[in-house]
């Protein structure tokens, strides 16, 4: 008895392009305009809350 062994293909799956890495100063600059973000968010309602007060005390 012969045995004949086909190897398995999947047909229409081309080549995996990959992502290109970052660079590490792109990477830096994320980190830290993600690292600020609590700050300007709090200035931001700060300054609002200091706005609105004011034009509390007018009215």
């Amino acid at each position: 008895m012969n045995a004949t062994i086909n190897e398995a293909r999947i047909s229409g799956i081309g080549r995996v392009i990959e992502a290109t890495p970052s660079s590490d100063g792109t990477r830096l600059a994320q980190y830290n305009m993600l690292n600020e973000m609590p700050g300007v968010i709090f200035g931001v309602i700060t300054v609002a809350y200091i706005v609105s007060s004011l034009f509390a005390l007018v009215h």
